[in-house]
């Protein structure tokens, strides 16, 4: 929809939408009753914006609109509002009800970008800050988001750098029988010492990494060093590690 537009000398805002809970009416009712729900939600948009904007399909369950000449947060939030109330409300395919949601992120031309992927970006992190506060809601773009995004980036670079270089390493917890007051069990904890920032917590590399596949090359190199140090130890002691579901 925004292929060569240019925002440069006009204001506009751009909403991403993507559903909550579609795959779960695809793999539960078929595709054929996923297909009629995206016409279905289609149509609530287009009816909710009316000739203010244009609605497109970017693929799967993610949707675009289009507002050109409207900048105004206090409207904007209100559509948002509207929209993530009428796409979750239930709909009739086939006979059978269905229930999803959907998480919105609007961006605001030129303040939040002036190219069309510029803004498409920050719309998308407006999108992804939403589904991370808690989905079913919306969120504006902020000069915040695009801060720890960038952050974000910057700690995925430097892990993939502590990743190659086997400077992630494993501690011990260990696990104690509450009666005999004896060492049954060693947990392995994952840490990582950079050598700028110093100790990083698992609570904030972790997530990075399995936004990538990092997590599956960590998780293999933690399953086998663990179980080359279990091999020092006593037969009677267990070791646990941690992984990914993926």
């Amino acid at each position: 929809m925004l292929a060569a537009f240019r925002v440069s000398q006009r204001s506009c805002a751009l909403m991403m939408l993507d559903l909550d809970r579609f795959k779960q009416v695809n793999d539960t009712m078929g595709h054929p009753a996923g297909d009629e729900l995206l016409k279905q939600v289609a149509r609530r948009l287009t009816s909710i914006v009316g000739n203010h904007g244009e609605v497109g399909r970017l693929g799967g369950d993610e949707f675009q609109v289009l507002l050109p000449d409207l900048d105004d947060r206090g409207t904007l939030g209100e559509l948002a509002n509207r929209i993530v109330q009428s796409v979750s409300q239930p709909y009739q395919i086939n006979g059978r009800r269905a229930i999803i949601g959907t998480s919105v992120g609007v961006a605001v031309a030129p303040y939040d970008g002036v190219e069309a992927d510029e803004l498409t970006r920050s719309a998308d992190m407006a999108l992804y800050s939403a589904k991370e506060t808690r989905g079913g809601t919306f969120c504006f773009f902020t000069s915040e988001l695009r801060d720890a995004a960038s952050k974000t980036a910057m700690l995925g670079d430097r892990l993939r750098d502590a990743v190659d270089k086997g400077e992630l390493m494993l501690a011990y917890q260990p696990l104690v029988d509450p009666v005999s007051n004896e060492v049954k069990c060693f947990e392995a904890l994952l840490r990582w010492h950079d050598s700028e920032e110093g100790d990083i917590s698992p609570a904030q590399f972790i997530p990075v990494a399995e936004n990538d596949d990092l997590i599956v090359r960590i998780g293999e190199a933690a399953l086998k060093q663990a179980c080359i140090d279990a091999l020092a130890w006593p037969e009677t002691i267990r070791v646990a590690v941690n992984v990914s579901a993926i």
